[in-house]
């Protein structure tokens, strides 16, 4: 009796370790996929330790699976589904899961993908040397993608620049106008940062305006000023 018992067990030992065995997978193994516009993304999901049994397989994503008409699902053999993205959009991101069946059991992967904006600015011009004072001057960074998709940030020697006054900005912000530009006060570096909302990308941008003298001066003329505010607020505390 206790041969029997100790038979049974064992059968169900190896049943259980067989069902642990069975995993399910995705290729490539880095989560998340990330992907620039245009380029293809190939998934594949895999289940392995099913023996010989035929798991059922789909993919699955929130949403709905192929709303832009890029996504294909091509089933590469029993234990191998794939998913290919062929000219992939933004709006082809988000979480792939695959789902696999094997008997009663279900198991379940997924994976984040990533589709970015490639920010590429159409102005490549990077410095603006003499301007005349009292003239307006124009600083792009527009881009390549649709400007109703993007948030553009300007800065000046680390503080932000702010509509209003001589500043005004247009076309969403991806042109900086300086009105009545005034060497001594205006010119040196000004950068834009540019974000991309749905797939989180972004590229920067700095343009240097006014001679190396002229620039020179306004940084020296900074740093006197920065001195200056140090001194006197520390001179005005202590007291």
């Amino acid at each position: 009796m206790a041969k029997i018992f100790a038979f049974i067990f064992f059968l169900f030992s190896v049943a259980v370790a067989t069902e642990e065995e069975i995993t399910i997978s995705i290729s490539p193994k880095a989560n998340p996929v990330q992907k620039p516009i245009g380029h293809q993304i190939s998934l594949v999901c895999s289940v392995k330790g099913a023996g010989d049994e035929k798991p059922g397989m789909i993919w699955k994503k929130h949403g709905g699976l192929d709303r832009t008409g890029n996504v294909e699902v091509k089933k590469l053999d029993e234990n191998n589904l794939g998913l290919i993205i062929r000219n992939s959009s933004v709006e082809d991101s988000g979480v792939y899961y695959c789902h696999a069946q094997v008997g009663s059991k279900k198991y379940m992967n997924k994976m984040d993908v990533i589709v970015f904006e490639d920010i590429v600015f159409s102005d490549k011009q990077l410095h603006l040397g003499q301007v005349l004072a009292t003239a307006s001057v124009n600083i792009s960074c527009e881009v390549s993608a649709k400007k109703d998709s993007v948030i553009t940030y300007w800065t000046r020697h680390g503080k932000q620049v702010l509509e209003g006054g001589k500043h005004k900005f247009y076309k969403g912000g991806a042109i900086l106008e300086i009105q009545n530009y005034q060497p001594e006060q205006d010119a040196g570096q000004y950068t834009c940062e540019v974000f991309h909302v749905s797939s989180g990308s972004s590229n920067t941008k700095t343009v240097t305006l006014g001679t190396t003298v002229e620039k020179n001066y306004v940084a020296c003329h900074q740093m006197c000023n920065s001195f200056c505010t140090d001194v006197q607020n520390k001179f005005f505390t202590s007291n």
